[in-house]
């Protein structure tokens, strides 16, 4: 039975000295490796298989400890085992959970693509479902990738396809005599005052250029129907622009 516990120290030593090493070799190898790809695309597969391959070599070397510790010391493989168990487990968990959290995620037919969704901060478009993230796709164009695993616990606001927002881009000219951020203020209360305008998002209004004649604006306005758009342009042109310009 004292024979079971008996264990060598040389061996634990030399199997600590091997990890510590192995260690080193792998971060200089990550260090060096963009230094070595000249070319960009190549630095970005390099990147991408990175940390696969350190994994892989990393339950190499604990499976190869177990087997060393095992010839001078069944404590020391049977505590290694336990921890390879628990890496290894601990490993395929992070890999599967946004693909395990996707299936549940994509079995419920709540929501579909091109719907608008709001998660928390984050808001937009459902461009597809992709294995392990929902894509995204907000109103300046940018993409989001929500990883399923996140969505879970959250509350998720789906928008009714009768509320999607529309919006609508325009300029007017109006007078250099014309305060301008007072003129833009009044603009905004004016548009938001029609009974088209979406209360839910303001009207966009920047100055675009100085001309000869006056400050050249661009004015984005959001409803729910397309049809209130010209209405919406003509009152305000009618009321504030010195010169008639093509919508954009």
């Amino acid at each position: 039975m004292d024979q079971i516990f008996e264990f060598s120290n040389k061996a634990l030593y030399t199997t600590l000295l091997l990890a510590i090493g192995l260690f080193l070799l792998l971060r200089l190898l990550t260090w060096f490796l963009p230094l070595l790809l000249v070319k960009k695309n190549k630095r970005k597969q390099a990147w991408r298989f990175t940390s696969l391959f350190e994994l892989t070599v990393w339950i190499i070397f604990l499976i190869w400890s177990v087997n060393f510790l095992a010839e001078s010391s069944p404590v020391y493989a049977i505590g290694l085992f336990i921890l390879l168990f628990i890496f290894t487990f601990y490993t395929i968990w992070l890999g599967l959970k946004d693909f395990i959290a996707g299936a549940f995620f994509k079995t419920n037919k709540t929501f579909s693509v091109n719907e608008e969704i709001k998660i928390g901060d984050y808001s937009g478009k459902i461009i597809k479902f992709n294995p392990s993230a929902l894509l995204l796709e907000t109103e300046s164009g940018e993409s989001i990738h929500l990883p399923y695993s996140f969505l879970i616990g959250k509350v998720m606001i789906k928008s009714h396809p009768a509320e999607t927002i529309l919006n609508h881009t325009f300029r007017i000219e109006i007078p250099k005599s014309e305060n301008l951020l007072f003129t833009i203020q009044k603009i905004r209360i004016d548009l938001l005052n029609m009974p088209w305008s979406s209360l839910k998002k303001t009207p966009q209004i920047k100055l675009l250029m100085e001309t000869q004649k006056g400050q050249m604006l661009e004015i984005t306005v959001f409803s729910i129907e397309t049809g209130y758009f010209p209405e919406m342009e003509n009152i305000i042109k009618g009321k504030y622009s010195i010169a008639v310009t093509k919508s954009v």
